[in-house]
Protein backbone atom coordinates (compact mmCIF):
# COMPACT_ATOMS: atom_id res chain seq x y z
CA UNK A 1 0.00 0.00 0.00
CA UNK A 2 0.89 3.19 -0.98
CA UNK A 3 0.78 5.76 1.75
CA UNK A 4 2.39 8.77 0.08
CA UNK A 5 -0.56 8.37 -2.33
CA UNK A 6 -3.38 7.74 0.61
CA UNK A 7 -2.16 11.19 1.75
CA UNK A 8 -2.16 12.83 -1.31
CA UNK A 9 -5.50 12.33 -2.01
CA UNK A 10 -6.52 12.85 1.54
CA UNK A 11 -5.12 16.60 1.06
CA UNK A 12 -6.65 17.05 -2.28
CA UNK A 13 -10.01 15.37 -0.72
CA UNK A 14 -9.94 18.09 2.45
CA UNK A 15 -8.89 21.48 0.06
CA UNK A 16 -11.97 20.31 -2.12
CA UNK A 17 -14.36 19.53 0.79
CA UNK A 18 -12.91 23.10 1.97
CA UNK A 19 -13.65 25.01 -1.09
CA UNK A 20 -17.12 23.28 -2.02
CA UNK A 21 -18.26 23.93 1.73
CA UNK A 22 -17.81 27.89 1.01
CA UNK A 23 -19.66 27.80 -1.76
CA UNK A 24 -21.73 24.81 -2.75
CA UNK A 25 -21.90 22.56 0.61
CA UNK A 26 -24.71 20.47 -0.66
CA UNK A 27 -21.30 19.03 -2.62
CA UNK A 28 -19.08 19.14 0.23
CA UNK A 29 -20.48 16.15 1.58
CA UNK A 30 -20.13 14.30 -1.46
CA UNK A 31 -16.84 15.33 -2.20
CA UNK A 32 -15.75 14.03 1.67
CA UNK A 33 -17.82 11.09 0.75
CA UNK A 34 -16.05 10.32 -2.97
CA UNK A 35 -12.70 11.24 -1.04
CA UNK A 36 -13.14 8.68 1.96
CA UNK A 37 -14.46 5.83 -0.81
CA UNK A 38 -11.11 6.32 -2.92
CA UNK A 39 -8.73 5.68 0.00
CA UNK A 40 -11.15 2.78 1.25
CA UNK A 41 -10.83 0.97 -2.20
CA UNK A 42 -6.86 1.62 -2.44
CA UNK A 43 -6.67 0.32 1.03
CA UNK A 44 -9.11 -3.21 1.02
CA UNK A 45 -6.82 -3.36 -2.89
CA UNK A 46 -3.85 -4.24 -0.11
CA UNK A 47 -5.64 -6.46 2.04
CA UNK A 48 -5.00 -9.62 0.08
CA UNK A 49 -1.53 -9.57 1.63
CA UNK A 50 -2.90 -10.18 4.76
CA UNK A 51 -5.49 -13.16 4.06
CA UNK A 52 -2.24 -14.38 2.83
CA UNK A 53 0.38 -14.19 5.51
CA UNK A 54 -2.53 -15.30 7.74
CA UNK A 55 -2.85 -18.21 5.34
CA UNK A 56 0.62 -18.55 5.54
CA UNK A 57 0.85 -18.75 9.75
CA UNK A 58 -1.79 -21.20 9.65
CA UNK A 59 -0.16 -23.70 7.45
CA UNK A 60 3.26 -23.43 9.40
CA UNK A 61 1.76 -23.52 13.13
CA UNK A 62 -1.06 -26.14 12.29
CA UNK A 63 -3.55 -23.96 14.33
CA UNK A 64 -7.13 -24.54 13.69
CA UNK A 65 -8.34 -22.49 11.12
CA UNK A 66 -11.36 -21.10 12.10
CA UNK A 67 -9.80 -19.12 14.73
CA UNK A 68 -7.83 -17.15 12.40
CA UNK A 69 -11.07 -17.23 10.24
CA UNK A 70 -12.96 -15.76 13.68
CA UNK A 71 -9.65 -13.05 14.57
CA UNK A 72 -10.09 -11.71 10.80
CA UNK A 73 -13.95 -11.29 11.14
CA UNK A 74 -13.41 -9.97 14.31
CA UNK A 75 -11.14 -7.57 13.09
CA UNK A 76 -12.73 -6.46 9.87
CA UNK A 77 -15.86 -5.76 12.33
CA UNK A 78 -13.44 -3.29 14.00
CA UNK A 79 -12.52 -1.71 10.57
CA UNK A 80 -15.93 -1.48 9.09
CA UNK A 81 -17.25 -0.13 12.27
CA UNK A 82 -14.88 2.70 12.55
CA UNK A 83 -15.13 3.60 9.05
CA UNK A 84 -18.98 3.22 9.36
CA UNK A 85 -18.71 5.46 12.56
CA UNK A 86 -16.57 8.49 10.78
CA UNK A 87 -18.77 8.62 7.64
CA UNK A 88 -21.59 9.41 10.18
CA UNK A 89 -19.40 11.70 12.01
CA UNK A 90 -18.94 13.44 8.91
CA UNK A 91 -22.41 13.70 7.67
CA UNK A 92 -23.17 15.35 10.95
CA UNK A 93 -24.66 12.35 12.45
CA UNK A 94 -22.99 11.45 15.44
CA UNK A 95 -25.75 9.71 17.68
CA UNK A 96 -25.94 7.37 14.52
CA UNK A 97 -22.16 6.73 14.18
CA UNK A 98 -22.53 5.81 18.43
CA UNK A 99 -25.32 3.32 17.49
CA UNK A 100 -22.66 1.83 14.66
CA UNK A 101 -20.21 1.91 16.78
CA UNK A 102 -22.07 0.38 19.98
CA UNK A 103 -23.56 -2.53 17.49
CA UNK A 104 -20.56 -3.50 16.30
CA UNK A 105 -19.01 -3.88 19.61
CA UNK A 106 -21.53 -6.34 20.29
CA UNK A 107 -20.88 -7.88 16.96
CA UNK A 108 -17.27 -8.31 18.01
CA UNK A 109 -18.20 -9.40 21.34
CA UNK A 110 -20.53 -13.02 20.04
CA UNK A 111 -17.62 -13.53 17.76
CA UNK A 112 -15.46 -13.63 20.61
CA UNK A 113 -17.71 -15.87 22.58
CA UNK A 114 -16.35 -18.92 21.05
CA UNK A 115 -12.80 -17.95 21.48
CA UNK A 116 -13.45 -17.13 25.10
CA UNK A 117 -15.12 -20.60 25.92
CA UNK A 118 -12.32 -22.71 23.82
CA UNK A 119 -9.85 -20.83 26.30
CA UNK A 120 -11.79 -21.46 29.44
CA UNK A 121 -11.88 -25.01 28.68
CA UNK A 122 -7.93 -25.14 27.46
CA UNK A 123 -7.24 -23.86 30.90
CA UNK A 124 -9.48 -25.81 33.07
CA UNK A 125 -7.98 -28.94 31.52
CA UNK A 126 -4.34 -28.18 32.19
CA UNK A 127 -5.37 -26.92 35.48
Amino acid sequence: MDIFKIVGIAIVGCVCTLLLKNTQSQYAMLSSLATGIIILIIALSSFSKVILSFQAIIDKTGVNSELFATLLKIIGIGYITEYSQSVCDDLECGSIGKKVSFAGKIAIFLLALPIIENLINTVTEIL
